[in-house]
């Protein structure tokens, strides 16, 4: 068995026989790449270019030639007579079905919602560091980037569980793991600081903050953040980090029908007339009646005041573009190399298809760890896509979806990574739309995604982001969508969240 260590700096082993990795090292690249890829077969001219961008087409071509001719001299023999690496005069693709073991499908495949304890281990044991250390490739620094937040979102997700369950040392040595692969996030100090607190130790809770401290202040120049120094506090102080449980009501009703004594007394006096009662009693009854209703309103629980968050832009805001008509690529060749994900505004067109899909991912990180979502509105801009052939604007729905893969903006394409190309229904996103709108003309479309979102802040994993198309128009409709970096802020798609502390 061949296996093969991207993770980290690469290492290729025959068995547990460790062997020197391919030279030159565009082949070792050209290798990384079908293994990576090894469930589809990869377009010769997209492979060269991905590979050669710089280098005329011909030359591109001559090259991934040469590259394969030595990769395949490098690797072993295949048993079973199972080739590493299938190929025909218009594609490449390494062989799912050849007996080998990759170190990043432990990571891509892992489900943390049924792995056991030995299955973490594996998962921890196996990410020796960022996808192939050392290599600078664009594609390679875009994958890195995706294979390190999902690594990072399955930490966020054991540690969630272990507190969970009130497993707090293995809590604790899960978000310690956290803080090393991360060591500026700044939430992720405040948990462990917490979860210190929680076991009973305040001196590694404060030196936990001290490290965050230095930190901040070596990397960042900046001091630690409100709700972190509070947190400190409450540690120093020995307050109890949980709110206690609100004091019950007093029951008024019993109280008003049993006065004290002496105010009954008064009231049933002796004297057998019909005159009304002496004032200073039913003052009595009165001040009494008025401190119980006081009484029950000052102790009753009080709804937490709510706040409101708006998030857009680059910092906290992913989206691209899914262009149908370069179903591999993440940019148009006709228009440079700009990547989608960078274009200030896209297009949505339906000709008895929906040609074009937006995705759009909101970072709720802003939030604070207590927060909860009363209400979530995604808005998104759209304009008039008119020319000699659409003078007028057509009519056209316009529905939202929850996403449910995985995607990452640098490498999201029309083709991938979804089960089919354009995405299909029920698997990549919900069968239903989270909300279907209808405009005639440049307009917002709003959306109430209050339950999705409060599922991402529960589950950061769940967090898939949103795709937006056109479900249903006229032949022939077309507009434009603003995108993250529309140059006009207040023109950019927002997610406005209402949320309260628990």
């Amino acid at each position: 068995m061949l296996r093969i260590h991207l993770l980290g700096y690469p290492q290729i082993f025959d068995e547990n026989v460790p062997l020197p990795p391919p030279t030159p090292n565009k082949g070792f690249v050209l290798w990384a790449y079908l293994l990576l890829n090894g469930r589809r077969s990869i377009p010769r001219d997209h492979l060269a270019y991905t590979l050669w961008p710089d280098t005329a087409e011909p030359n591109a071509r001559a090259n991934l030639r040469r590259h394969l001719h030595l990769l395949r001299k490098y690797l072993p023999d295949a048993p079973l007579n199972l080739p590493w690496i299938l190929s025909t005069r218009q594609t490449v693709q390494w062989n799912p079905d050849a007996d080998y073991e990759l170190d990043v499908a432990t990571l891509e495949l892992f489900d943390g919602e049924t792995a056991v304890p030995a299955q973490w281990t594996t998962l921890i044991e196996s990410y020796h560091g960022d996808l192939m250390e050392g290599f600078y490739d664009d594609w390679i620094l875009a994958e890195r980037t995706q294979l390190r937040q999902r690594y990072g979102r399955l930490l966020q997700q054991r540690s969630a569980a272990q507190t969970k369950n009130n497993d707090l040392p293995g809590a604790i040595r899960t978000t310690k793991r956290l803080l090393a692969f991360d060591p500026l996030r700044e939430e992720t100090y405040r948990k462990l600081m917490r979860l210190h607190y929680r076991a009973g130790d305040r001196a590694a809770a404060l030196e936990t903050f001290r490290q965050c401290q230095t930190a901040l202040q070596t990397e960042m120049d900046v001091p630690p953040m409100p709700e972190t120094l509070a947190l400190r506090d409450t540690i120093v102080n020995g307050d109890d980090h949980s709110p206690p449980p609100p004091a019950p009501a007093p029951p008024v009703s019993r109280q008003l029908s049993n006065p004290p004594a002496p105010l009954v007394a008064d009231t049933a006096v002796s004297i057998p007339s019909r005159r009304p009662f002496p004032a200073k009693p039913i003052i009595g009854l009165i001040a009494l009646a008025i401190l119980l209703i006081a009484a029950n309103l000052l102790l009753a629980p009080r709804p937490a005041p709510s706040t409101t968050l708006s998030l857009s832009g680059t910092a906290v805001v992913q989206d691209t573009w899914l262009n149908s008509e370069t179903p591999e690529l993440t940019y148009d060749p006709l228009e440079g190399e700009t990547p989608y994900h960078q274009y200030p505004d896209v297009h949505l067109t339906y000709f008895s298809y929906p040609l074009d899909r937006v995705l759009i991912r909101f970072n709720l990180g802003q939030l604070p760890d207590d927060a909860r979502i009363t209400q979530a509105i995604f808005r998104l801009r759209l304009e008039d896509y008119v020319n000699v052939d659409l003078p007028d604007p057509l009519p056209a729905d316009v529905s939202a979806f929850r996403l449910l893969r995985d995607w990452q903006p640098e490498t999201a394409a029309f083709n991938v990574p979804w089960s089919q190309p354009g995405l299909a229904a029920g698997v990549d996103y919900d069968n239903a739309p989270l909300g279907t709108q209808s405009i005639h003309g440049g307009d917002w479309v709003s959306f109430d995604v209050t339950a999705v979102a409060q599922n991402w802040l529960a589950d950061p994993e769940q967090n898939n982001g949103l795709l937006v198309m056109i479900t249903r128009a006229p032949q022939g409709a077309h507009y434009w969508v603003h995108t993250a970096d529309y140059p006009l802020a207040d023109q950019r798609p927002q997610l406005e969240i209402t949320y309260s502390a628990k």
